[in-house]
């Protein structure tokens, strides 16, 4: 009988848990066709999620977004979702190319996210878009504020009608999604802060040290100070921080270690050389057991420690000679040379060929501006890597058409290996994006124009046609419909992951 009574106390819970599951109501709205114009035209600020049932991101999501939903409502910021299985035409028009995609409702408009999937990453996305993009904070709430997230801004200003905070202010709305934004109007809280009115502090979860600005307030160089100084000194770049890095918009000084003890102590002297050029060099260190392939990219040998210095916006690379034993000294003098504009960017080169009278012109990088860039002449470069298939497969097409075109004495049909040869060159007409990559250096004025045709020899000649500055002689019956077969195409770098393409549906990755 106690047995009986027991097994039917487990049922009724058990019964009671599964119908209070049952029971519970999602806090994120399901949308569609019929409800979700109206829905959006009523909201000042929401999310919505566009997702397909088989999609596994889209799954490993939702956990974290029901959250975020739930942690929102008190803000009254709702979260939604649209089953694009069901209103795919809702999906084509909106212009979703994967899943999941997340998209901001401001005003009843939909506009890009550009947050993180996790609940804590989502909810403060979305609380930094509610209220205003420089927030007033109270002297006893200031403590609190400035640990709120990993970097946190603050001006200091006499009054909420200054010019300074105007500009800040317009800093912020750029930089919002990144940083947290607050100011102080009073006097004794700045005091204690040991910082003067105007200026504004940075605070970060990383460096007990405050950053404080106060140059000339244009937005600018508030806008440089905050990218600058919001990543760590001699901090860590990896995979996972290099977007940050990249985002300071200085150049990176990159000091590989190859042991724990060779960083711990390579730290304390090259800490002073890190401050002093904070403002133009970012100093960090690279694990060279991890990214030893990054340092051959730079052209350092692999013998550690190493040093070179990398500017990602101009796509140049400075790396610090490894003929002699490494030296911090040698390094703050490196970084006082580049700062001073003593140091030439380094490019890879392959050899000059000894002989180069072939259908097509192969290019090194040491040759790449005397050729490409010969002002009497239209040149037409492919910039290609061994191992690409749709090199391959270009490659006989592109030989057609050197010896179809060898004749023509102003009409370069050029070639090089890009993983050999650096381009030299910051144009970004010139960056590669992927393999095979085709462009057209005219002659007289040097416009790059990028080849976007397929793969036959009588697009390509069309082309020359149209954009060459030079006629183009060639005897239509001598053009052979020669094409290369595939998509002709490899797109570097790879897919980022966590989203799957549209047309990819049912696939699972």
């Amino acid at each position: 009988m106690r047995l009986f009574k027991y097994i039917a106390s487990c049922l009724a819970v058990a019964g009671s848990i599964v119908a209070a599951t049952e029971t519970k109501e999602s806090a994120v709205h399901e949308l569609n066709a019929s409800n979700m114009h109206s829905w959006v035209d009523r909201q000042h600020l929401a999310l919505v999620q566009f997702y397909a049932p088989w999609c596994q991101y889209c799954k490993a999501l939702e956990p974290a977004y029901e959250k975020a939903a739930s942690a929102l409502e008190a803000d009254g910021v709702p979260l939604a979702k649209v089953d694009c299985t069901k209103s795919a035409a809702l999906c084509d028009q909106i212009g979703i190319k994967g899943f999941p995609t997340l998209k901001v409702v401001m005003d009843g408009k939909f506009g890009t996210y550009n947050g993180s999937r996790q609940e804590t990453g989502i909810v403060s996305y979305m609380r930094k878009h509610k209220g205003p993009p420089v927030t007033k904070v109270q002297p006893a709430e200031l403590s609190g504020f400035v640990k709120s997230d990993h970097v946190v801004v603050v001006g200091y200003f006499k009054s909420e009608s200054s010019s300074e905070l105007a500009v800040l202010r317009e800093v912020a709305k750029e930089l919002i999604e990144d940083f947290t934004f607050g100011f102080v109007a009073d006097k004794s809280t700045a005091k204690k802060q040991k910082v003067s009115m105007p200026s504004i502090a940075i605070y970060t979860d990383y460096d007990d040290q405050v950053s404080v600005f106060s140059g000339k307030y244009t937005k600018e160089n508030v806008r440089k100070f905050i990218r600058a100084r919001s990543v760590p000194l001699l901090g860590e770049l990896s995979s996972r921080t290099f977007g940050t890095y990249s985002k300071a918009g200085l150049p990176l000084g990159l000091v590989f270690y190859k042991t724990d003890e060779s960083h711990d102590k390579l730290e304390r002297e090259l800490l002073p050389i890190a401050r002093e050029f904070r403002d133009k060099v970012c100093l960090t260190f690279v694990d060279a057991r991890v990214y030893w392939k990054h340092a051959t990219v730079l052209d350092l040998k692999t013998q550690w420690p190493a040093f070179a210095i990398q500017d990602v916006t101009m796509r140049t690379k400075y790396p610090m000679s490894q003929n002699k034993e490494f030296s911090t000294k040698d390094v703050r003098r490196f970084v006082s040379d580049y700062t001073a504009g003593k140091v030439a960017p380094h490019y890879k080169s392959a050899v000059i060929p000894a002989t180069n009278d072939g259908d097509v012109f192969k290019l090194v990088s040491k040759q790449f501006n005397e050729v490409v860039f010969d002002k009497s002449k239209d040149v037409l470069v492919l910039l290609h890597a061994t191992w690409c298939i749709h090199c391959k497969r270009l490659m006989p097409v592109y030989e057609e058409l050197g010896k179809l075109l060898k004749s023509n004495a102003n009409i370069v049909i050029a070639q090089m290996e890009a993983t050999l040869n650096d381009v030299p060159s910051n144009d970004p007409a010139l960056e590669i994006t992927g393999y095979p990559t085709v462009v057209l250096v005219r002659a007289i004025d040097n416009v790059i124009v990028p080849y976007h045709g397929d793969r036959s020899l009588n697009s390509f000649t069309e082309f020359l046609r149209a954009h060459a500055a030079h006629s183009v002689t060639a005897q239509n019956n001598d053009i052979q419909r020669i094409s290369a077969n595939g998509p002709g195409y490899m797109v570097v770098p790879p897919q980022i992951a966590g989203f799957t393409p549209k047309d990819a549906r049912h696939v699972e990755l």
